[in-house]
């Protein structure tokens, strides 16, 4: 038999050109996933709602879908703690981490040594771009922008001839809060009241006692706010009860007296308070733990499997709820409340 030697050897030729991209790293090649394979679950503040719900959720998916092992590392608020967290979880060689930090510029060492080792990384909430990986992060603007207008609309409702004046509870010059939350909201404000003004924007680096601190703050330096927004539950009731110490955060069939104050996450805590006609507590941003913690865990998988390239900046996106009291199906939000955070409550 004649052999086509041509053939043969552009054949052999295109082979060992497919081996050797197949040997490159980050190569995309198809895996099946192993049972066992050990996350690194990333939370900024275990001690919040939000985050208890979500490492419940990535703990469960994880398990039930993938039969992967999810070890859940707590952050604090601190970006110290946070970068020494992704070091032990470099040290210890676990399979795959899902990082939320406080800064990107934080953990980027650890980023990069953790690549270095092969493990697959990605982010939640805040985007790593030095060195790039994927991120699963969360679209918020309509729904703070829909609780500015929401806010605005019902105080000038209430208060027709009462300027409004907001103040802000937050995570102070965080770039990705401050362009999914912080804007947006004051653009809904202004959106409906034009002349409303800004008073003061504290950051509590904290959790509810801080906010608790940083409200008495601001509020006895400007006793003329009527908005104020607490960006996350921590701040939102660190914020109310730190109002009610002083004779304020109260309504009267839903109607707030000296203010009305905006909250984000809407665990049980927070959604009872929005609901309770007798606070002023009336509006929140609701985040969506379960979505979130199944995105984040299908976002590892797919990086292992090739179908997400380990080393390029990609957004995966996720949405958020916007609740208040005067609109909301509060059976709507029950059904929500145990949907997302595992909660089987009464809220009226």
């Amino acid at each position: 038999m004649k052999v086509n030697k041509t053939k043969s050897v552009v054949v052999l030729g295109c082979l060992v050109v497919l081996a050797a991209f197949l040997a490159l790293p980050g190569a995309a090649v198809a895996k099946e996933i192993p049972k066992g394979l050990v996350i690194g679950y990333n939370v900024s503040l275990l001690a919040n709602g939000y985050h208890q719900a979500d490492s419940t959720w990535a703990i469960k998916y994880a398990k039930e879908k993938y039969g992967a092992i999810v070890k859940v590392f707590d952050g604090k608020l601190d970006n110290a703690v946070i970068a020494a967290n992704v070091d032990q979880q470099v040290a210890q060689g676990i399979d795959m981490m899902s990082l939320q930090p406080m800064e990107a510029e934080s953990v980027a060492e650890g980023v990069k040594q953790a690549r270095k080792e092969g493990m697959i990384v990605a982010a939640f909430y805040i985007p790593i771009r030095k060195p790039p990986i994927p991120c699963v992060t969360i679209s918020e603007k309509g729904a703070a922008f829909k609780m500015g207008v929401v806010a605005a609309t019902k105080w000038k409702e209430f208060y027709p001839d009462k300027p409004i004046i907001w103040g802000i509870i937050g995570y102070l010059e965080n770039e990705t809060v401050d362009n999914e939350r912080t804007n947006p909201f004051i653009e809904g404000i202004l959106s409906v009241a034009p002349d409303a003004k800004e008073a003061m924007r504290l950051g509590p680096a904290g959790g509810r006692e801080e906010a608790y601190k940083a409200a008495q703050d601001m509020f006895q330096a400007h006793p003329e706010i009527n908005i104020v927004y607490g960006e996350s539950v921590d701040y939102s009731l660190g914020t109310l009860a730190a109002l009610q110490e002083m004779g304020r955060g109260k309504a009267v069939n839903g109607k707030p007296l000296t203010e009305i104050v905006v909250g984000t996450d809407a665990p049980e805590a927070e959604l009872k308070q929005v609901f309770d006609p007798n606070v002023s507590l009336k509006i929140t941003m609701g985040l969506t733990p379960k979505d979130n913690a199944m995105a984040r865990i299908d976002n590892l998988m797919d990086i292992y499997t090739g179908k997400v390239d380990p080393d390029k900046f990609i957004l995966i996106l996720t949405e958020d709820k916007q609740i208040d009291y005067w609109s909301a199906d509060v059976k709507e939000v029950e059904a929500w409340l145990k949907d997302q955070y595992m909660v089987d409550a009464k809220l009226k």
